[in-house]
């Protein structure tokens, strides 16, 4: 059993990335005629792995926020879409997929759902919105026509009292 057998998956992925960039890095500085040190290929490859690493977090995170358990070419695309290039590259082997699937998907679950009946607590709900609303218009009316008086406080006084019974404010 050799060395590389008896490493952990995480070692044999870093290792792996370490021989790479080695063989990419030796390979440009050859093209470009420059050297480049055992130590600074080590930091390239760790600089590379924690990268490949936040990415390969950041894909998991798009794929669950659509609640796929699969990571597809969109995520990807949302990836690389601050690096314009990268991106048209990615469109050019990969066309982005039209929304029109999407939003008939939509209309078809729109269509077989039944309409959902209120509760008593949703109208009750309902009715002491727009009785708010009613009455705040009736301020706003009273304030623009410059009939701001002690009546207007008083109404104005009388509703957030009338809010104050409304609202549970305790904690369990």
């Amino acid at each position: 059993m050799t060395s590389f057998e008896q490493l952990s998956s995480t070692q044999k992925i870093r290792a792996a990335l370490h021989r790479d960039v080695r063989a990419i890095s030796k390979e440009t500085c050859h093209f470009l005629g420059l050297e480049i040190s055992k130590p600074a290929m080590e930091i390239i490859a760790e600089l590379v792995y924690k990268k490949l690493s936040i990415y390969g977090v950041d894909l998991e995170a798009f794929a669950k926020h659509g609640k796929r358990s699969t990571i597809n070419t969109e995520d990807v695309k949302l990836l690389v879409r601050r690096c314009p290039s990268l991106k048209t590259h990615l469109n050019a082997i990969a066309p982005t997929v039209s929304v029109t699937k999407e939003k008939k998907r939509k209309t078809i679950t729109a269509a077989v759902r039944q309409p959902e009946t209120p509760t008593p607590k949703a109208k009750e709900a309902e009715i002491q919105t727009s009785n708010q609303k009613e009455s705040e218009l009736q301020i706003s009316k009273q304030i623009d026509s410059g009939a701001h008086t002690a009546t207007a406080k008083q109404d104005v006084q009388k509703e957030d009292e009338s809010m104050d019974d409304l609202i549970d404010l305790t904690f369990d």
